[in-house]
């Protein structure tokens, strides 16, 4: 069974992939002025600071309660949070699946392609899973472009699967595993 732990620094010398800390709150409060994150996310629809605490508390609990690893995705020089990169355990055993979003500000400019090339690497080597998979509304174009990029494969549409806000969405699944190529 694969045992959760922080990966050691991740980064590509332009982003750094970390755990959160206090010093990320603004990240939280721009991700919560988003139309979409807040819907499929814990990420609070209205921010305040003891909102975002909160936030900050619950992806730190996911490693401790054994249900993955959640993590900032931040610039690499100024050590700035622009985004959330997970990794949570599903049921069959050695298998992940990874989650993302990055702030409407900081979209665009190939940062969420290399926070899952470096969390998709470590997750499939030393992160000691066998499987990391993906899920995607079928309208998230940019979603699908980020995990093509990574040498994710679509492997089919589950209907009805999740719940967004008030509604129901089918969503696309998307995966690597561990006898793929890299991205």
């Amino acid at each position: 069974m694969t045992t959760l732990a922080y990966p050691p620094p991740l980064d590509d010398g332009v982003i750094r992939v970390r755990p959160w800390h206090d010093g990320d709150l603004r990240c939280v409060e721009q991700a919560s002025q988003d139309p979409t994150i807040p819907l499929g996310t814990t990420v609070p629809a209205r921010y305040t600071e003891e909102e975002g605490r909160a936030y900050l508390a619950r992806q730190h609990a996911r490693l401790t309660s054994g249900q993955g690893i959640s993590l900032a995705i931040a610039r690499q020089g100024a050590d700035e949070a622009v985004g959330h990169i997970n990794l949570m355990t599903r049921p069959q055993r050695g298998v992940a699946g990874i989650g993302y979003w990055i702030v409407p500000a900081a979209r665009r400019q190939g940062l969420a392609p290399r926070a899952i090339a470096l969390l998709t690497a470590w997750g499939l080597g030393a992160g000691g899973f066998a499987r990391v998979e993906a899920w995607v509304e079928p309208d998230n174009h940019a979603s699908q472009r980020v995990l093509e990029l990574n040498n994710y494969l679509l492997e089919g549409r589950l209907r009805s699967f999740l719940t967004l806000g008030d509604r129901r969405a089918d969503v696309l699944v998307y995966s690597r595993i561990t006898a793929d190529p890299a991205g």
